[in-house]
């Protein structure tokens, strides 16, 4: 496992041409969102006193009465977030496949690779992405429904509130683990895909069968790179409590620092895919 890590950090810092290109896109992609809320909101509420005491702290009543003055302007942008998550999964999809064969074939990434990859593997990556955020959806109501209907009256029965928190603790941490089993499952769809050539559906089922082969070795990947992306936050937030955004000059500091973070990130990923390529041949 060590070997495979090594070989899988190596892969992602090496990379960093392709990890440049999903930043370009994904920062165009903020940049369209962030325009178009900032032309709404500056047209509409610019001149609002209420913005200050947003920007200080959270304050309920405060909020509460910005959205009843200004909703109207809000409404339209919370209406456009469907469409926006659709423009978002399409890109995803996009990206998705690039870095997938990127880090399969390690010795044929190029940045010309990488578009050619996200336009060769679209549609399927489309189908298998659609399969897995149903089974994601449906995941999500089997476990948050008894959390939903169960939660108050354990309150009721349980003889301390202790008993009803600990339920939820293990239910959330079962659905995380589904959630990573799924994760793993839809990338290792991908890979087999990219390099047996197989349709969608054949390649879920070796997937699947190349999971519960190596279960524990892909989880504990994964695991560690989540881990070392929490560490990464809690860093970065320890430096955001310390110096503040007090002056433009920290401002400008945290947002190279922030962007920063984020293309790291994308190496994360890059890396994760480089190493479950590894495991999985």
């Amino acid at each position: 496992m060590r070997n495979v890590f090594i070989q899988a950090f190596t892969i992602g810092i090496r990379q960093w041409r392709i990890a440049a290109i999903v930043y370009v896109i994904q920062l165009c992609l903020a940049l369209t969102v962030g325009m178009e809320v900032h032309n709404v909101l500056a047209s509409s509420i610019g001149n609002s006193l209420k913005i200050n005491k947003l920007l200080s702290n959270y304050d309920h009543t405060v909020l509460t009465d910005f959205l009843k003055v200004h909703g109207a302007s809000i409404t339209p942008l919370i209406g456009q977030v469907r469409w926006l998550l659709l423009v978002w999964l399409l890109f995803s999809v996009f990206i998705d496949a690039g870095l997938l064969v990127c880090a399969a074939r390690p010795e044929q990434a190029t940045g010309r690779n990488f578009w050619q990859a996200g336009a060769q593997y679209f549609f399927q990556f489309l189908k298998t992405s659609l399969f897995f955020l149903l089974l994601v959806l449906v995941w999500t109501v089997l476990v948050f429904l008894p959390i939903a209907l169960f939660l108050e009256p354990s309150l009721q029965y349980f003889p301390s509130e202790k008993y009803s928190v600990w339920l939820v603790l293990v239910l959330l941490s079962l659905y995380l683990l589904g959630l990573a089993k799924l994760y793993i499952w839809s990338v290792l769809s991908r890979l087999d895909q990219i390099s047996t050539g197989t349709s969608v559906f054949a390649s879920l089922g070796n997937a699947r069968r190349a999971f519960w082969k190596q279960k524990w070795a892909l989880l504990g990947f994964v695991l560690g790179f989540v881990a070392l992306q929490f560490l990464l936050l809690v860093v970065y937030w320890q430096l955001e409590a310390f110096g503040g955004m007090t002056s433009a000059a920290l401002i400008f500091l945290y947002f190279i620092v922030q962007q920063a973070f984020v293309f790291f990130r994308i190496q994360i990923r890059q890396m994760m895919y480089a190493g479950m390529a590894c495991i999985h041949t």
